[in-house]
């Protein structure tokens, strides 16, 4: 968690490098932190935008090696009984990390949620599922597609003591405050259910999309917490990556589609492939550039 770290030497629009910001820029991305989280901390501390994001973008090249070769696109996870990458701080609890994708961000973390806060999710979503819709490109309205199958439930910010305690948690282990979370969404897929490759952020160009920037500025990264393991199928899979992320219950996995220019990464495209036994839960957390508010 980036817990509004001072960066020596920050004031209003500063843009001169030090070595105590690279050494603090390579720590932290030593510590598994995302780069848009990075570029949130240095504006807070008075760092002009810009310089920021170039900042940010040159230390991940230091630690990518600039003669090395690109990382591969497909990221093993951890063999069992072997350490995690990393853990991270997730406020109440340490979160192991099993595998970091740095390009483009994608993280797992191992049992983000206890099995007791899982099923507890689960009971609290049970009487409120409705079909989940999505959001209509042209117009802005939730309408239900074909594409998506799942049933859902809508919780407000902080609206239950568990929901809360889970908002802090994300949070920590993101980077992200939890006022820039929309609620927490519960999903259920039954065999068969799935939700097909789809882009979380808003097109900017559409002005059905572009009402929804009104209400928190563009979304910046998703986490998909698994609430229980599906017999067979369900995986969330990165088409133009070529990974599968297993559903497993407490695991969760967190993608940041925010770059360090600014720009949206489209190698985000991802997709909730059908169940194919058994049923599946997950819970999903959309984060926003800015303090989000529910749309009247």
């Amino acid at each position: 968690m980036i817990r509004e770290a001072s960066v020596a030497g920050g004031k209003a629009g500063y843009t001169e490098s030090s070595p105590e910001l690279e050494q603090w820029l390579a720590r932290h991305i030593a510590q598994g932190f995302a780069a848009d989280a990075l570029v949130l901390s240095m504006l807070r501390s008075g760092y002009d935008d810009a310089f920021a994001r170039r900042s940010v973008a040159a230390a991940f090249a230091r630690d990518n090696g600039d003669a090395a070769p690109a990382r591969p696109a497909q990221a093993e996870p951890a063999a069992a009984g072997t350490p995690a990458v990393y853990a991270a701080d997730g406020g109440d609890r340490r979160v192991p990390v099993l595998f970091r994708l740095a390009s483009p961000q994608v993280q797992l973390f191992q049992q983000l949620l206890s099995d007791d806060e899982c099923d507890a999710l689960v009971a609290l979503s049970r009487g409120r599922l409705a079909r989940s819709p999505v959001v209509n490109p042209d117009t802005g309205d939730e309408n239900l597609i074909d594409a998506r199958t799942s049933m859902g439930a809508m919780f407000q910010v902080a609206e239950h003591a568990l929901i809360a305690r889970i908002e802090a948690r994300i949070a920590a282990v993101t980077g992200v405050p939890a006022e820039h979370g929309e609620g927490l969404q519960i999903l259920n897929y039954k065999p068969g259910g799935e939700y097909q490759p789809h882009f979380d952020y808003f097109n900017p160009q559409r002005p059905g999309e572009a009402r929804q920037l009104s209400v928190g500025g563009q979304r910046i990264a998703t986490l998909v917490i698994y609430l229980n393991t599906p017999e067979a199928g369900g995986a969330t899979a990165f088409p133009r990556v070529g990974l599968e992320v297993a559903p497993v219950k407490g695991n969760a996995v967190y993608f940041s589609y925010l770059l360090p220019d600014g720009t949206l990464d489209d190698r985000t495209l991802h997709a909730g492939l059908p169940v194919a036994a058994g049923e599946k839960w997950i819970a999903t957390k959309w984060l926003r550039e800015r303090p989000y508010r529910s749309a009247a």
